[in-house]
């Protein structure tokens, strides 16, 4: 709704404004409740990871943050084209999110250990970014793999967070 409100300001009061939906970022510096920081953090303490019901089927537009900012560099850096305009901001790219924590223990070396929780009702089986419009007018295209993505989170957490706090608090 802001987003409309914003593009509805924009053309109206010739208010030069620009918005992005972003689409399942990870990476360095990521919130702790989210997804990849608490399964690494699960795996590197032998804790449960709580999964609910059926979500390792679920299909995301997992982005690199690294992505996302180069996205919203091209939204500023374009602005004569992007004002009034709202734009997604992903990867065309989607993956399980069975298939990121697979990544996760591959780059570890070490498995998760699984809690399976009762389903959400409301949960999204899929959310994919159409990008086609960033691409189009903003020349975007996001270039890190979930490998090499979740490799880079992995490693930074490991180096500044790990063993320093409990995610599961």
């Amino acid at each position: 709704m802001s987003r409309n409100l914003l593009q509805n300001s924009s053309f109206s009061l010739r208010f030069p404004a620009a918005s992005a939906r972003l689409f399942s970022v990870y990476g360095e510096r990521e919130r702790p409740e989210k997804l990849y920081p608490k399964l690494i953090d699960g795996i590197l303490n032998d804790k449960p990871f709580p999964l609910f019901e059926g979500s390792q089927e679920h299909l995301r537009s997992y982005t690199y943050v690294g992505d996302i900012i180069d996205g919203l560099v091209l939204i500023l850096d374009n602005f004569e084209k992007s004002a009034g305009e709202i734009f997604n901001l992903g990867t065309d790219q989607a993956i399980t999110t069975g298939e990121g924590i697979k990544i996760v223990e591959d780059v570890l070396g070490k498995k998760a250990v699984l809690d399976i929780k009762p389903k959400r009702p409301g949960d999204q089986k899929e959310t994919h970014a159409c990008i086609d419009k960033a691409r189009r007018i903003l020349g975007y295209n996001p270039v890190t793999t979930p490998q090499v993505g979740l490799k880079k989170e992995v490693d930074w957490f490991k180096e500044k967070i790990w063993k320093k706090i409990d995610l599961y608090l």
